[in-house]
């Protein structure tokens, strides 16, 4: 499972400048509980804003269980905008690595992806470039969320906030173990939908996982709850296969 994606998006801990380090939590419970994992790790962020750059690392350890996020980028025409990202994940041995370069001078992302499937280890393997639509916003998670914490991400005319990010292509209806003889990466939208939430009154936002993973659940959407700073505190990712994950982000 591309957990890593799902990581990412915790990564606002702390815009004010300077550097920033805070804990962050994420647990896994796969067959309907039959395997479970937890992850504690650290997540570092480093925002220089009279150069204009920022630099987020993030990384975790458990049973069986590990993950580390790099991330950095510019701010360019009003926003923040990503440069590159590198991220590996790995569940029970079976490991998933990416590697992101964005060219925003020529317009064109690069992308390299391996990853195996859980159940049967089959690979899938990405290598490729994309050009950048004229006028199309692209960013990965964590420049999407300095934009909404920094309030520099303009929302539509629905209230909604809808960005593109660069993955590898899904086919329609993949499965967990299905594979391809040949991939493409793709852009595809990211919307989120904020609300609030009628207990605790903070903002929540949900969003789409069918683009992202062949583990989401198409009638359920993943949800971020967020903290009166616009900064994630958790995000909760419910799946097929009995399959849910929780991460938490404590903020320094």
């Amino acid at each position: 499972m591309p957990l890593a994606l799902f990581l990412a998006p915790l990564a606002r801990a702390g815009a004010a400048g300077g550097a920033h380090k805070a804990p962050y939590g994420v647990d896994v419970s796969l067959l309907y509980g039959a395997l479970t994992y937890r992850v504690e790790g650290s997540l570092t962020e480093t925002i220089d804003r009279p150069s204009g750059r920022y630099d987020v690392a993030i990384a975790g350890e458990g049973d069986g269980i590990a993950n580390r996020i790099e991330s950095a980028g510019t701010f360019r025409h009003g926003r923040w905008s990503p440069l590159g990202t590198r991220s590996f994940f790995s569940v029970k041995g079976r490991e998933s690595r990416s590697d992101i370069t964005y060219d925003h001078a020529r317009r064109s992302v690069e992308y390299h992806f391996k990853g195996e499937t859980f159940f049967f280890r089959r690979l899938r393997v990405v290598d490729d470039v994309l050009p950048i639509p004229e006028g199309l916003l692209v960013d990965d998670s964590i420049s999407a969320m300095l934009n909404y914490g920094d309030q520099l991400w303009a929302p539509q005319a629905d209230g909604s906030f809808v960005t593109h990010v660069v993955r590898r292509k899904v086919v329609r209806n993949e499965g967990p173990d299905d594979v391809q003889q040949h991939y493409r990466a793709e852009l595809v939208p990211f919307k989120l939908k904020v609300g609030v939430d009628a207990e605790t009154r903070k903002p929540i936002a949900q969003f789409d996982l069918t683009r992202f993973s062949s583990w989401a659940k198409p009638e359920q959407p993943a949800q971020v709850t967020f903290g009166p700073d616009r900064r994630p505190e958790h995000l909760n990712l419910p799946m097929i296969l009995g399959t849910s994950v929780q991460i938490r982000l404590k903020t320094p």
